[in-house]
């Protein structure tokens, strides 16, 4: 070999080992029994050793102990294959794991065993990052989703808290309407009661003034034929008060235990005549009782049944059932009710109109007066109940009526008989309308009474006082509940009681501001007489009162 020869080898060795030293990959060579003939610096580097350290060690005693036992099947793939490839897990010098990824090439030698040159990348750390970089996607991922949940949760709780507050508005806005038409009955009833009082004060006068004549008249007189067109005149006027009444402060309803299945039936009966309109009615078989005004309720159901017979073809199916319900209001306890509704299939009421059509005097009828459903909106609301209609055009109208329930059983009730009971006593009369007290005191003496009449209660009282002084005593006191510029019925029956009487006391009223007329023993009344009222009616209470009394003389 030239001498150049020997310097370029000598040159292309130094320059060889220089790139191996300097090297970042990890390379090795060792035998086919895994004893390392050399390692570069980064090969050291990598398991904390120093280079020295690694020549004429095994290469297995560097492995993890978990997989040394692979060793044998890696040495046996270089010798078939010439060559093998992969991870390979490492101990390093302070007992941390190294992972390196190699490729291996068997080296056949001129002389000698073969060896395997060995080229690895320590990926120790770009593992961990991935590792760690899939942690922290995975725990995005995680975040994302309780994020997701979370906006989920939160949106769920805002449509809810949107709902209730969608809610809350149409329930407000449905109390704004029923104070407006609470206002608007309120201003009827101011007006109602202003002249109930003397209409029917009047009313009475008429109609019994009408009576009294007929009873003076024989059968067959042409003159009774026209009072008793006047009777029915003043019947229609009655009707006419009472539903007037009825939008008054004081158009208290005079509650009794009722059945209100009864008072359903005979509604029913009263509309189904002399129709081909089916009348469907259910009823509960255990319905409850009601503390109501069974005729006023009668009246309500009437207006209704008569609103969906108007609004059914002469084929068509009424339906009318009435069920035990317990009512849940926010802030109340369970109140039982009885729930009572009445279903057309007619036309339907147009959505426009639906708010209004419990307004007074709003009515789409060319005849209709506009009072029977504000009559029965009043009516219902003043015995404690809610009442409400739902329509839809071409597909019919439900009322719905919900009425305070009563376990308690309806009286038995006395048969009333259309006839003059005559009888005899003495009666104290006080009212300040002079025409009436004419009356009292003519119907009175007429059917068998000593009667004797005052125009207020302050003497009403001198005459008790002076009567019972030379002992004259009254069988039953009569006293019209309100009096102008006078002592009216209730100031004086708690006089008169003061005084001891022993005296039956009725109060008579066409309306009053406080609910005497509702309920008149509260008051320390035995009965009532309303006005406007009949001399039949007027005996039939006196009769009773009077009859009741076991210390009475006959």
């Amino acid at each position: 070999m030239s001498a150049l020869c020997v310097i370029l080898h000598t040159l292309h060795t130094d320059l060889y080992r220089l790139l191996v030293e300097h090297s970042l990959g990890l390379m090795c060579i060792h035998d086919l029994e895994g004893v390392l003939i050399s390692i570069n610096p980064a090969v050291a580097y990598s398991l904390g050793y120093s280079p020295e350290d690694g020549s004429g060690r095994n290469l297995r005693d560097f492995l993890a102990p978990a997989v040394r036992r692979r060793f044998d099947d890696y040495l046996r793939r270089i010798q078939e294959n010439g060559h093998d490839s992969g991870m390979m897990r490492l101990l390093a010098k302070d007992g941390s794991e190294r992972l390196w990824m190699y490729r291996n090439t068997l080296y056949q030698r001129q002389e000698g065993d073969p060896w395997v040159l060995g080229h690895a990348l320590d990926i120790t750390e770009r593992v961990r990052i991935e590792k760690e970089l899939q942690e922290a996607q995975g725990a995005l991922r995680k975040s994302r989703d309780e994020l997701a949940a979370r906006v989920e949760e939160r949106t769920a709780e805002l449509r809810a808290a949107n709902q209730r507050l969608m809610t809350e508005i149409q329930q407000r806005e449905q109390a704004e309407e029923e104070l407006l038409r609470a206002r608007k009955l309120e201003s009827l009833g101011v007006l109602a009661g202003g002249i109930a009082h003397d209409f029917n004060n009047f009313l009475t006068v008429v109609q019994g003034n009408t009576e009294l004549a007929k009873l003076q008249l024989e059968s067959g007189h042409p003159v009774k034929h026209v009072l008793e067109q006047i009777s029915e005149a003043c019947q229609r006027a009655a009707f006419l008060s009472s539903q007037l009444l009825t939008f008054a402060k004081g158009g208290s309803p005079v509650r009794q235990i009722a059945s209100v299945a009864k008072v359903i039936r005979d509604a029913v009966n009263l509309v189904r005549s002399g129709t081909a309109i089916s009348f469907e009615v259910h009823l509960a078989q255990d319905l409850w009782c009601a503390e109501i005004d069974a005729g006023q309720v009668g009246q309500v159901l009437h207006n209704i049944l008569l609103n969906a017979r108007q609004a059914t073809v002469e084929t068509g199916i009424i339906e009318v059932r009435a069920e035990n319900i317990v009512v849940q209001r926010p802030g109340v306890e369970p109140e039982p009710c009885v729930r009572i509704s009445v279903r057309d299939y007619g036309s339907g009421i147009p959505a426009e109109i639906l708010p209004r059509i419990f307004d007074p005097y709003f009515t789409t009828k060319p005849s209709g007066s506009g009072l029977g459903l504000a009559m029965a909106y009043s009516i219902i609301s003043k015995h404690g109940g809610h009442i409400s209609v739902a329509s839809k055009l071409g597909d019919g109208t439900v009322f719905t009526i919900e009425l305070p329930a009563s376990q308690a059983t309806p009286p038995a009730q006395e048969p009333v008989t259309e006839i003059l009971h005559h009888g005899s006593g003495r009666i104290l009369v006080m009212d300040d309308e002079e025409h009436l007290r004419v009356l009292l005191e003519r119907v009175l003496a007429a059917i068998g009474y000593e009667v004797r009449c005052a125009s207020d209660g302050a003497e009403a009282i001198a005459i008790y006082e002076a009567e019972t002084a030379v002992r004259r005593h009254f069988d039953a006191i009569i006293l019209d509940l309100t009096v102008r510029g006078g002592m009216g019925g209730l100031e004086t029956a708690t006089r008169l009681r003061e005084l001891g009487t022993t005296a039956k006391l009725i109060v008579s009223s066409g309306y009053s501001d406080a609910p005497v007329v509702a309920d008149a023993p509260q008051f320390g009344f035995d009965a009532v007489i309303p006005k406007p009222w009949t001399p039949i009616q007027l005996s039939e209470v006196i009769r009773r009162v009077l009859v009741q009394d076991p210390e009475r003389k006959k």
